[in-house]
């Protein structure tokens, strides 16, 4: 790729029209349930930074305020297989975030499966700074731990085989986020030793800990208020933060109910139902 800085404005505003028409293609086909057979333009972003190019523009353009982010690749095995050098962040939008127990409308087309994370509701803000925020900060701004659900969605074909920025670049990978009970208290909690399970139509499929994620919940959390400061966002507070999976991704499909068990912290249950696409 071209490095921007050098770029003739001409090149520049064709740079700019190709992102700015990926998000507008990638946007139509998130509301209107489709699945679109290649990345938009014909070939994925080079680049993680492409890709956030992307997704600012998804973000400016998709017509709801942003009520929380999403924190993706927080384990060492999806790093290696999205070959990304840190995690990927992206926004939640109010209209995907639901209360448990849930009924989740889904394009069917689009699914690709569920998470059971560790998300947390900010209690006071984090502006974007120059200093990194430490974990200790971060836990100090942080209010509610809920345990939670990500429904994985893609809006192109083999998504997750076109790596990283191509991931990124597609609305970070989100269908929908599904929160359970508040715990106001977990501060005294060893979050990395906390065992959670993953269920699907009844039965438990995969078991995790809070250690599976970045080692602690709190580190992927951490990282995206840095990764947020330095963009010049931050967190603010009232943002919801889904902290990456603690099982792995667990495929779904419509009519599928997918459930999470967090022991002392609650759980969550989502019915995914097919979307009618005409009121979405």
């Amino acid at each position: 790729g071209i490095n921007a800085e050098y770029m003739g404005t001409g090149q520049q505003v064709r740079l700019k029209k190709r992102l700015m028409s990926a998000a507008a293609e990638l946007i139509a086909a998130r509301r209107s349930g489709k699945v679109l057979p290649s990345f938009p333009g014909g070939q994925p972003p080079e680049s993680f930074d492409a890709a956030y190019k992307i997704l600012d523009e998804i973000t400016a353009n998709w017509g709801e305020k942003v009520a929380g982010w999403k924190v993706a690749f927080t384990n060492d095995a999806a790093l290696k297989k999205m070959n990304a050098p840190e995690p990927g962040i992206g926004p939640l939008f109010p209209s995907v975030i639901h209360a448990s127990p849930a009924n989740v409308p889904l394009p069917a087309a689009q699914l690709g499966g569920f998470e059971c994370e560790f998300a947390f509701r900010m209690a006071s803000d984090l502006p974007p700074r120059d200093a990194p925020y430490s974990v200790d900060d971060v836990k100090a701004a942080a209010g509610a731990l809920h345990p939670a659900i990500e429904i994985v969605s893609r809006r192109v074909d083999n998504l997750f085989a076109l790596g990283g920025p191509a991931v990124v670049a597609d609305h970070c990978g989100n269908g929908a986020f599904i929160y359970g009970p508040a715990c106001e208290n977990w501060k005294e909690l060893d979050l990395a030793a906390h065992e959670v399970s993953a269920i699907l139509d009844g039965a438990v499929t995969a078991r995790g800990r809070g250690s599976d994620v970045l080692g602690n919940p709190l580190n992927s959390l951490t990282f995206a208020a840095n990764f947020l400061s330095r963009r010049g966002v931050g967190l603010k507070a009232g943002d919801w933060v889904t902290t990456g999976t603690a099982t792995g991704l667990i495929p779904v499909k419509a009519g599928t109910t997918a459930a999470t068990d967090f022991g002392t912290l609650g759980r969550v249950d989502a019915l995914i139902v097919a979307a009618d696409l005409a009121h979405l």
